[in-house]
């Protein structure tokens, strides 16, 4: 295939929107840049094989040896550095976990290993340094299978390729968006999910679509993928659902990739700026490296001494630029050109032993449960939180719904009592966390839950259509639940931002029009990195105000607006802030053993029990103002929702 320098140019589009959102720069859709990087292998890898089996000298075997040439050198490189850095930095539960990340990502799976320990865009994906191998794993499915479904199409349907190719991407298309309705990590993660992708490229490899020669055609086309990729980038968010998002960066490419095809388009001419190709001839180790150096710093700031600070913020990228180069120029340029004199047999056999290599040293982390001599015995029980599970206290597929494929019980958890005063707790994981400490603190109290991940307690629109569980089940408590059963109170809990006001006043005037007594629990103290591995880095490295340094700051000034707005529209507000702060100084643990939070925000049992008590006091001061508690409507609610 012939050379495009525009393609390269295109990796650069692709690779530097990733590189600079993970850093945290302005750019909220630059993940989609991996949606371009599908495309532009699907063209290349199908256009290479389609030309070797139209020729007759196709070779499986030798597909593969080039495959692992290209692929696996920078790669294990990549991986057993890493390696050494989790183990000098992470604690016992980080390396065990890291051990069997790094177990999937030199199988090529950890794309399925992702898709069932950590959302993309979760916090906790924050602490995970292979974490992008995902897309290498999608890939590399995609190197194995391709080939061999090429080589079946040419023997016995050698006319129909395009139209396999098309009906190929139109399944991926439907079931991209059948999993992502029920499962968004599934639907972002799967490698079926993304093969539409990697055909749309292989279909323009093909010659699938009909060519125009016309030079103003093909610069409108490369144009308009250009600011289709570029709206992805800057207009979209982690929020805009992924089938939106994948179909303007992943068409958009191939429009820019189409555009090219009978030379130089005006996209195709800026795409080849020498920086941008330069930038596209190292995208493959700038983004086996930018990820890693991210994570470390952020968790270990071992660039930089606030790994918050712009310095912290652009060191990794920087440096992760300068070990791209060395590592192009000296990994895989030289085993790029070794292709035509290495052997099969030494290639795999090469092959073979760095996998052993990096699966014994998986199997180490693991086995040795994380290595845990290397710290002290109060490190290592403080760190033991940062795989504290809180499904129970949550009371997760129940009453706490976090993906579509869950069931929320409505039965049970909006449960009525005739005996007692009736509250009911709406809100995301923020509500979820305190629901077993004021069920205990409130003992009087029949406490309801209805919450959801990321699901803010707004009131929707009457009858307003959606296919995710969030605004749904807010549907169904504000629209359903609260117009036909009585209750004496609400408690809206959430990690509110300042973009969640106007819904929350518009929330509470319906309420209030409604003569629903409501009680806003504000939002709680968060960190920049998750609590155990800042109170165990204060004894590390004896810094005791190292959890004090790496608040959130700016929790503080939206729990001021939140009570300004709640008090404006005549509602109650409990700043759930101060009680964990009093008097400026927060509470880091819930005992002399038990950190307050488990992760960058969410409560631990015996932190929600802690919390409660201060909370469930300041309610019932809120009571007793009242002359009488409404009296509770008898009967259990019938609803039942499937999510």
């Amino acid at each position: 295939m012939k050379y495009r320098a525009d393609i390269d140019g295109l990796r650069a589009v692709a690779v530097l929107p990733v590189v600079l959102y993970h850093a945290g720069a302005p750019v909220p859709g630059g993940f989609v840049g991996v949606d371009v990087f599908f495309v532009i292998s699907g063209y290349l890898i199908c256009g290479m094989i389609d030309a070797d089996i139209r020729n007759g000298r196709f070779s499986l075997s030798d597909f593969y040896r080039r495959r692992i040439l290209r692929i696996a050198p920078a790669l294990v490189v990549m991986l057993s550095v890493t390696a050494l850095l989790a183990y000098i930095y992470f604690l016992p539960v980080e390396f065990e976990e890291f051990s069997a990340t790094l177990a999937s990502a030199a199988v090529s799976i950890s794309n399925m290993y992702f898709a069932f320990s950590a959302g993309y865009f979760d916090a906790p994906a924050l602490s995970k340094p292979l974490l992008h191998t995902w897309s290498l794993g999608v890939e590399e499915q995609f190197y194995v299978l391709a080939p061999l479904f090429m080589l079946f199409t040419a023997g016995y349907f050698p006319r129909k390729m395009r139209e396999v190719f098309a009906l190929l991407t139109v399944v991926s298309v439907v079931i991209q968006i059948v999993v992502y309705i029920r499962n968004a990590s599934f639907g972002f993660y799967f490698a079926p999910c993304r093969a539409w992708e990697l055909s749309l490229g292989g279909l323009l490899a093909i010659s699938a679509f009909p060519g125009d020669k016309r030079g103003r055609v093909n610069d409108a086309m490369g144009v308009f993928g250009l600011i289709a990729i570029l709206a992805a980038m800057f207009v979209g968010s982690p929020n805009t659902p992924l089938p939106i998002m994948s179909a303007a960066a992943g068409v958009g490419a191939a429009m820019v990739i189409a555009s090219g095809r009978y030379g130089a388009s005006l996209a195709g001419r800026l795409l080849s700026w020498r920086p941008l190709v330069f930038i596209g001839l190292i995208s493959y180790s700038l983004y086996l490296w930018h990820w890693p150096l991210i994570v470390f710093e952020r968790s270990d700031a071992f660039l930089a001494a606030d790994s918050a600070s712009f310095a912290g913020r652009g060191l990794p990228v920087l440096a992760s630029l300068a070990i791209a180069y060395v590592s192009w120029r000296f990994i895989e340029t030289p085993f790029r050109k070794s292709a035509r004199s290495a052997t099969k047999s030494s290639v795999f056999a090469g092959a073979g032993i760095a996998l052993a290599s990096l699966g014994v040293i998986a199997l180490f982390g693991v086995v040795s449960n994380g290595a845990p001599y290397r710290f002290s015995d109060q490190v290592v029980s403080i760190g033991r939180y940062l795989a504290y599970d809180p499904s129970a206290a949550f009371r997760s597929g129940h009453c706490y719904v976090s993906a579509n494929r869950q069931s929320f019980d409505a039965a049970d958890c909006l449960r009525l009592d005739a005996t007692r005063p009736n509250y009911l707790l709406v809100g995301d994981s923020h509500a979820a966390h305190l629901w077993l400490g004021l069920s205990k603190a409130l003992p009087d109290v029949n406490l309801m839950q209805a919450t959801a991940s990321m699901c803010r307690p707004i009131a929707p629109d009457p009858g307003e259509f959606s296919i995710t569980f969030c605004p749904r089940l807010m549907d169904l408590v504000f629209n359903d639940f609260l117009v036909r059963q009585r209750v004496d109170r609400v408690l809206l809990s959430a990690s509110w931002k300042d973009e969640d006001l106007p819904g929350l006043a518009r929330t509470l005037d319906v309420l209030r029009e409604r003569g629903i007594d409501v009680v806003v629990l504000g939002p709680i103290v968060e960190y920049d990195r998750p609590l155990p591995r800042l109170l165990a880095d204060e004894i590390r490295y004896d810094e005791p105000t190292l959890a004090t340094t790496n608040r959130t700051a700016a929790i503080q000034g939206c729990d001021r607006e939140l009570a300004a707005l709640v008090a404006a529209k005549g509602a109650r507000y409990i700043s759930v802030y101060d009680a964990v702060c009093p008097n400026g100084i927060c509470w880091e643990y819930a005992d002399d053993a038990v950190p307050l939070q488990f992760d960058a925000g969410h409560l631990t049992a015996e932190g929600s029990m802690k919390v409660a008590l201060v909370i469930s006091q300041q309610l019932r001061k809120s009571s007793s103002a009242m002359d009488t508690l409404a009296a509770p409507v008898a009967g259990a609610s019938k609803l039942h929702t499937n999510f």
